[in-house]
Protein backbone atom coordinates (compact mmCIF):
# COMPACT_ATOMS: atom_id res chain seq x y z
CA UNK A 1 0.00 0.00 0.00
CA UNK A 2 1.45 3.37 -1.04
CA UNK A 3 1.31 6.71 0.74
CA UNK A 4 -2.15 7.53 -0.64
CA UNK A 5 -3.51 4.16 0.47
CA UNK A 6 -2.04 4.58 3.95
CA UNK A 7 -3.59 8.03 4.30
CA UNK A 8 -6.94 6.61 3.14
CA UNK A 9 -6.88 4.01 5.88
CA UNK A 10 -5.80 6.50 8.53
CA UNK A 11 -8.42 9.11 7.70
CA UNK A 12 -11.18 6.50 7.49
CA UNK A 13 -10.43 5.45 11.08
CA UNK A 14 -10.52 9.03 12.33
CA UNK A 15 -13.76 10.29 10.76
CA UNK A 16 -16.39 10.42 13.54
CA UNK A 17 -19.93 9.19 13.06
CA UNK A 18 -21.53 11.78 15.37
CA UNK A 19 -23.30 14.96 14.30
CA UNK A 20 -21.37 18.15 15.06
CA UNK A 21 -22.32 19.79 18.34
CA UNK A 22 -22.01 23.32 17.03
CA UNK A 23 -22.48 25.44 13.95
CA UNK A 24 -19.27 26.39 12.23
CA UNK A 25 -20.25 29.50 10.30
CA UNK A 26 -21.59 32.73 11.70
CA UNK A 27 -24.72 32.37 9.54
CA UNK A 28 -25.61 29.27 11.56
CA UNK A 29 -24.87 26.71 8.84
CA UNK A 30 -22.17 24.04 8.96
CA UNK A 31 -20.34 24.06 5.62
CA UNK A 32 -21.11 20.84 3.75
CA UNK A 33 -17.47 20.32 2.85
CA UNK A 34 -16.46 19.86 6.51
CA UNK A 35 -18.24 16.47 6.36
CA UNK A 36 -19.22 16.47 10.07
CA UNK A 37 -15.69 17.29 11.25
CA UNK A 38 -14.81 20.33 13.37
CA UNK A 39 -13.69 23.25 11.20
CA UNK A 40 -12.54 26.80 11.91
CA UNK A 41 -15.38 29.26 12.34
CA UNK A 42 -15.76 32.01 9.74
CA UNK A 43 -18.15 34.57 8.32
CA UNK A 44 -18.52 35.32 4.61
CA UNK A 45 -18.09 39.08 4.29
CA UNK A 46 -18.40 39.39 0.51
CA UNK A 47 -18.76 37.28 -2.64
CA UNK A 48 -16.28 38.62 -5.19
CA UNK A 49 -16.85 36.22 -8.09
CA UNK A 50 -18.09 32.70 -8.69
CA UNK A 51 -16.38 30.48 -6.09
CA UNK A 52 -14.46 33.44 -4.62
CA UNK A 53 -15.27 34.88 -1.18
CA UNK A 54 -13.84 37.26 1.36
CA UNK A 55 -14.04 35.42 4.69
CA UNK A 56 -13.41 36.65 8.22
CA UNK A 57 -11.99 33.84 10.39
CA UNK A 58 -12.13 33.77 14.16
CA UNK A 59 -8.92 33.41 16.13
CA UNK A 60 -8.12 29.77 16.81
CA UNK A 61 -5.48 27.18 17.56
CA UNK A 62 -3.92 24.86 15.01
CA UNK A 63 -1.29 22.17 15.47
CA UNK A 64 1.49 22.58 12.91
CA UNK A 65 4.77 21.27 11.59
CA UNK A 66 7.29 22.82 9.20
CA UNK A 67 8.79 21.03 6.20
CA UNK A 68 11.48 22.34 3.85
CA UNK A 69 13.75 20.92 1.17
CA UNK A 70 11.13 18.78 -0.60
CA UNK A 71 8.35 19.23 -3.15
CA UNK A 72 4.73 19.86 -2.23
CA UNK A 73 3.45 16.28 -2.29
CA UNK A 74 6.32 15.00 -0.14
CA UNK A 75 5.97 17.93 2.25
CA UNK A 76 2.26 17.26 2.75
CA UNK A 77 2.84 13.54 3.28
CA UNK A 78 5.64 14.18 5.79
CA UNK A 79 3.67 16.85 7.62
CA UNK A 80 0.48 14.79 7.70
CA UNK A 81 2.22 11.81 9.29
CA UNK A 82 3.83 13.98 11.97
CA UNK A 83 0.47 15.50 12.84
CA UNK A 84 -1.26 12.14 12.69
CA UNK A 85 1.24 10.93 15.28
CA UNK A 86 0.20 13.82 17.52
CA UNK A 87 -3.53 13.13 17.28
CA UNK A 88 -2.90 9.39 17.69
CA UNK A 89 -1.33 9.88 21.13
CA UNK A 90 2.09 11.53 20.69
CA UNK A 91 1.12 14.19 23.21
CA UNK A 92 1.78 14.67 26.91
CA UNK A 93 -1.66 13.36 27.85
CA UNK A 94 -1.29 10.31 25.59
CA UNK A 95 -4.82 10.78 24.23
CA UNK A 96 -6.34 10.30 20.81
CA UNK A 97 -7.66 13.52 19.29
CA UNK A 98 -10.44 13.60 16.67
CA UNK A 99 -9.59 14.43 13.08
CA UNK A 100 -10.68 17.88 11.92
CA UNK A 101 -10.79 19.75 8.63
CA UNK A 102 -9.15 21.15 6.67
CA UNK A 103 -5.59 19.96 6.31
CA UNK A 104 -4.10 23.38 5.69
CA UNK A 105 -0.73 23.96 4.01
CA UNK A 106 0.91 27.37 4.08
CA UNK A 107 3.28 27.72 1.12
CA UNK A 108 6.10 30.27 1.31
CA UNK A 109 8.08 30.41 -1.95
CA UNK A 110 11.85 30.54 -1.66
CA UNK A 111 13.56 33.71 -2.85
CA UNK A 112 15.55 33.07 -6.02
CA UNK A 113 15.89 29.93 -8.17
CA UNK A 114 18.00 27.92 -5.72
CA UNK A 115 16.26 28.71 -2.42
CA UNK A 116 14.02 26.12 -0.79
CA UNK A 117 10.27 26.53 -0.56
CA UNK A 118 8.83 26.35 2.94
CA UNK A 119 5.66 24.46 3.87
CA UNK A 120 3.71 24.60 7.12
CA UNK A 121 1.21 21.75 7.41
CA UNK A 122 -1.54 22.22 9.98
CA UNK A 123 -4.56 20.49 11.54
CA UNK A 124 -7.25 22.58 13.22
CA UNK A 125 -7.50 21.88 16.97
CA UNK A 126 -10.96 20.46 17.81
CA UNK A 127 -13.37 23.07 19.12
CA UNK A 128 -13.73 21.47 22.56
CA UNK A 129 -9.93 21.52 23.00
CA UNK A 130 -9.26 25.05 21.80
CA UNK A 131 -8.75 26.32 25.36
CA UNK A 132 -6.21 23.67 26.38
CA UNK A 133 -4.95 21.32 23.65
CA UNK A 134 -2.58 18.50 24.65
CA UNK A 135 1.09 19.45 24.27
CA UNK A 136 2.93 17.59 21.48
CA UNK A 137 5.81 15.34 22.51
CA UNK A 138 7.60 15.66 19.15
CA UNK A 139 9.97 18.60 18.72
CA UNK A 140 8.73 18.87 15.12
CA UNK A 141 5.10 19.55 16.11
CA UNK A 142 3.80 22.64 17.90
CA UNK A 143 0.59 24.37 18.92
CA UNK A 144 0.13 27.29 16.53
CA UNK A 145 -2.18 30.17 17.55
CA UNK A 146 -3.77 31.97 14.61
CA UNK A 147 -5.18 35.46 15.18
CA UNK A 148 -8.50 36.52 13.75
CA UNK A 149 -7.87 37.30 10.09
CA UNK A 150 -9.53 37.91 6.74
CA UNK A 151 -8.74 35.79 3.71
CA UNK A 152 -9.74 35.82 0.07
CA UNK A 153 -10.77 32.24 -0.69
CA UNK A 154 -11.16 30.50 -4.05
CA UNK A 155 -12.96 27.12 -3.93
CA UNK A 156 -12.64 24.35 -6.50
CA UNK A 157 -13.31 20.64 -6.80
CA UNK A 158 -11.56 17.44 -7.79
CA UNK A 159 -8.20 16.01 -6.84
CA UNK A 160 -5.54 18.66 -6.82
CA UNK A 161 -1.76 18.99 -7.09
CA UNK A 162 0.92 21.63 -6.71
CA UNK A 163 0.67 23.03 -10.24
CA UNK A 164 -3.10 23.44 -9.99
CA UNK A 165 -2.83 25.08 -6.55
CA UNK A 166 -0.38 27.63 -7.95
CA UNK A 167 -2.63 28.21 -10.98
CA UNK A 168 -5.66 28.79 -8.74
CA UNK A 169 -3.68 31.20 -6.58
CA UNK A 170 -2.66 33.07 -9.73
CA UNK A 171 -6.29 33.24 -10.88
CA UNK A 172 -7.32 34.54 -7.46
CA UNK A 173 -4.68 37.26 -7.55
CA UNK A 174 -5.91 38.29 -11.00
CA UNK A 175 -9.44 38.75 -9.65
CA UNK A 176 -8.16 40.76 -6.69
CA UNK A 177 -6.04 42.96 -8.95
CA UNK A 178 -8.98 43.57 -11.29
CA UNK A 179 -11.10 44.71 -8.35
CA UNK A 180 -8.31 46.76 -6.78
CA UNK A 181 -8.37 44.79 -3.52
CA UNK A 182 -5.30 44.83 -1.24
CA UNK A 183 -3.69 41.53 -0.23
CA UNK A 184 -0.54 40.04 1.26
CA UNK A 185 1.09 37.40 -0.92
CA UNK A 186 4.26 36.73 1.06
CA UNK A 187 2.72 33.27 1.51
CA UNK A 188 -0.55 31.57 0.59
CA UNK A 189 -2.53 28.53 1.67
CA UNK A 190 -4.12 25.40 0.28
CA UNK A 191 -6.92 23.88 2.36
CA UNK A 192 -8.02 20.33 1.58
CA UNK A 193 -11.14 18.84 3.15
CA UNK A 194 -11.33 15.28 1.85
CA UNK A 195 -10.08 11.82 2.61
CA UNK A 196 -8.33 10.18 -0.35
CA UNK A 197 -11.29 7.76 -0.34
CA UNK A 198 -13.70 10.48 -1.44
CA UNK A 199 -14.24 10.28 -5.21
CA UNK A 200 -17.04 12.80 -5.82
CA UNK A 201 -17.82 16.24 -4.42
CA UNK A 202 -14.28 16.95 -3.35
CA UNK A 203 -13.52 20.43 -2.07
CA UNK A 204 -10.30 22.45 -2.16
CA UNK A 205 -9.55 26.05 -1.32
CA UNK A 206 -6.75 28.54 -1.93
CA UNK A 207 -6.45 31.29 0.69
CA UNK A 208 -4.69 34.65 0.31
CA UNK A 209 -4.48 37.07 3.24
CA UNK A 210 -6.51 40.24 2.91
CA UNK A 211 -5.06 43.59 3.95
Amino acid sequence: MGVAGALCAIVALLVPSHTPKQCLRDDGAAPWFCHDLDCPRYEVKQTLAEDVELRSYDAGLWVSTNVTGVKYDRAVSTGFMRLFGYISGANEEGVRIPMTAPVRVEMTPGQGPFCEDHFKVSFFVPLDQQDAPPTPTSADVYIDPAPAAAFYVMSYGGRTHEREIIDKATQLLGILDEQGLPYNFSSFFHAGYDSPFRIFNRHNEVWVRAE
